[in-house]
């Protein structure tokens, strides 16, 4: 994944100060989500928590508009910090007068210098949400009540994206005639990704409840389902798998 060294806030209002829609919204279409994926000093990884959870509490208290993220561990010990976006233009607002000083806060210089101490680097990236290439059962959420997460990158050789798109919209349309109970989501990388770049991203409410889960998707899906998934391993040039755990505790949605 690509990962830039921290040499300009720039890449934190990015992240953090878009106007951004509800979690809830993920599902409406032309969605973009943009990530900043911070790499934490091990030794630090305590403090880094306290850092997020004041900054956390700051954006509360002062009741901080057009700021909003959910934070996310992935098994890496890298914590990404999940933006939704209606626009890719949208730069205004949220903490970008905190960080360029425009609103003077002692308080929030603080939180957010020790901040920057935990961290050896961080990257940001943009990713589109594929509603079409996506399967999510009516009713079922993805937050609190299950927040364990797999995120499986699958890198595509270049120029097969239409094929891989038809392929992953087939995939789809069998969950939904086999009336599997286990969904996802598929975001397609934009900016600051490995390209092309599809991402499989699953939820259960713990690791046992996932492998459960798939085996039971695995049998109700049958043969079909294992042709339909080789078709699409064809075109496959390498894989990457990531877990881990939404943490709403540091994470800032406002009403």
């Amino acid at each position: 994944m690509y990962i830039m060294k921290k040499n300009s806030i720039f890449l934190f209002v990015l992240a953090t100060c878009f106007t951004s829609l509800t979690a809830q919204n993920i599902d409406l279409e032309h969605n973009y989500v943009l990530i900043r994926e911070d790499v934490v000093k091990p030794s630090m990884t305590a403090d880094y928590e306290g850092a997020i959870a004041d900054l956390s509490l700051f954006l509360k208290e002062n009741k901080v508009k057009d700021v909003n993220y959910l934070t996310q561990l992935q098994d890496n010990y890298h914590y990404s910090h999940v933006s939704f976006i209606k626009d890719l233009s949208e730069v205004e607002g949220g903490m970008r007068a905190y960080i360029n000083r425009k609103k003077n806060s002692a308080e929030f210089n603080l939180i957010w210098d020790y901040l920057n101490e935990t961290i050896e680097s961080y990257g940001f990236y943009i990713v589109k949400y594929k509603p079409e290439l996506s399967y999510v059962p009516d009713g079922k959420v993805w937050l609190e009540t299950a927040p364990y997460r797999k995120w499986n990158y699958y890198y595509f050789k270049p120029g097969t994206e239409a094929q891989v798109e038809q392929l992953m919209a087939s995939w789809a349309s069998l969950y939904k005639q086999k009336g599997i109970e286990h969904g996802f989501r598929v975001f397609k990388g934009l900016i600051g990704t490995e390209n092309p770049v599809y991402i499989f991203t699953t939820w259960a409410e713990s690791p046992l409840d996932y492998q459960q889960g798939l085996q039971d998707n695995i049998k109700l899906l049958g043969e079909e389902g294992g042709t339909l998934w080789m078709d699409m391993m064809k075109y496959v040039r390498d894989v990457e798998t990531i877990e881990g755990w939404y943490l709403p505790q540091y994470s800032y949605q406002p009403e």
